[in-house]
């Protein structure tokens, strides 16, 4: 786990920091807001161990801005035990609120938690992401395999639908895509071309992907990648 404590006691930063290197983690040390943030600025960071007592900024202004950027986990530590700053604490977002002292065991095994969190959070979320390109014709959107949704108008739903109905590596002609827009001869030919790159476009921009289709000389396109129909 890569860690950054965040502490303006030098001593007890520095004799956590070597405790939970030991135990296998990455650390890092900030003594102030500043300083987390510039370290911020060049690493991701799992989980931020963070006081609440610090200069220029205090540790719930810092939990508050972890938590809404999404940056990492933080577990706050601090004197202050009174239920107000506690419930203080998890509203601004700290995954765990721990009182001082705390002993580097716990600390430890709060952080091995919180990772273990983390990767089970990956792990479904990666589980719940098609394995295959993904076509909704009801709700006119393509699902790329990372997850990630890309809407379609009718006419590319119509489009796309009749690729997926293609083999993979197999072609499907001109004509046949013009057929199925009802926009045949010369002047379909001009437009589909116009339509299948700006869905290209749409899709690298929309799923950080390239559309599977690919252009066959003299033949029509080919896909290079199975797109399944969701609602078949």
């Amino acid at each position: 786990m890569n860690v950054i404590l965040v502490e303006d006691n030098v001593a007890l930063r520095g004799s956590l920091a070597d405790y939970l290197s030991v135990n296998g983690h990455t650390v890092q040390e900030a003594g102030d807001a500043v300083e987390l943030y510039q370290k911020m600025a060049g690493h991701k960071f799992d989980v931020a161990v963070v006081d609440i007592n610090l200069p220029h900024h205090d540790g719930f202004s810092i939990t508050r801005y972890l938590a809404k950027e999404q940056l990492c986990a933080t577990i706050i530590t601090s004197v202050r035990s009174s239920i107000e700053d506690r419930v203080k604490g998890y509203e601004c977002g700290a995954d765990i609120y721990m009182v001082k002292p705390v002993e580097p065991e716990e600390l430890a095994a709060a952080i091995a938690r919180l990772g273990n969190r983390q990767h089970a959070a990956t792990v479904a979320e990666r589980a719940s992401a098609p394995s295959a390109w993904l076509i909704d014709t009801v709700r006119k959107c393509l699902w790329a395999p990372n997850g990630k949704l890309v809407q379609l108008t009718g006419r590319e739903t119509l489009l796309m639908e009749a690729l997926s109905q293609t083999a993979e590596g197999n072609s499907v002609s001109r004509e046949d895509l013009q057929a199925v827009l009802g926009e045949p001869g010369l002047s379909g030919r001009g437009r589909l071309d116009t339509m299948l790159s700006r869905l290209r476009q749409k899709v690298r921009s929309k799923a950080d992907m390239e559309l599977p289709l690919i252009t066959a000389h003299n033949v029509g396109f080919s896909l290079t990648a199975r797109i399944d129909e969701a609602n078949s």
